[in-house]
């Protein structure tokens, strides 16, 4: 599972879809009254939790993140304009989705030659 282990923080099981997205947003990207060392350990802590924002955000305007809780995969997103949503998906299921979506990606890559 490697980097998934890294994403289980057990302060977020109570919190709804959009106060986790909230809360990592405003640790990673909002421009507030932190100090820059609050700042900076604010980006050590929640920075993994970034999911392909940096990627696209300019160009499709959705920002997103990742987290496990209570074994399930949480995967928060908003177009910028809207409000944010989230899913739930089991954390077996994810593993074995991605490591399918992988092997696939290899059979495709050895097709193309």
């Amino acid at each position: 599972m490697g980097r998934l282990q890294a994403l289980e923080e057990p302060s977020f099981e109570d919190l709804t879809h959009a106060q986790l997205y909230e809360l990592l947003d405003r640790a990673i990207y909002c421009d507030d009254d932190r100090t820059p060392a609050q700042v900076a350990a604010d980006a050590e802590r929640y920075f993994k939790f970034d999911l392909l924002t940096n990627g696209g955000e300019s160009f499709d305007r959705f920002k997103s993140f990742i987290a496990i809780a209570n074994g399930q995969v949480r995967i928060l997103f908003t177009e910028l304009s809207s409000e944010p949503v989230g899913v739930c998906v089991d954390l077996a299921e994810f593993v074995a989705t991605v490591t399918a979506f992988l092997g696939w990606l290899k059979v495709e890559a050895k097709n193309a030659g």
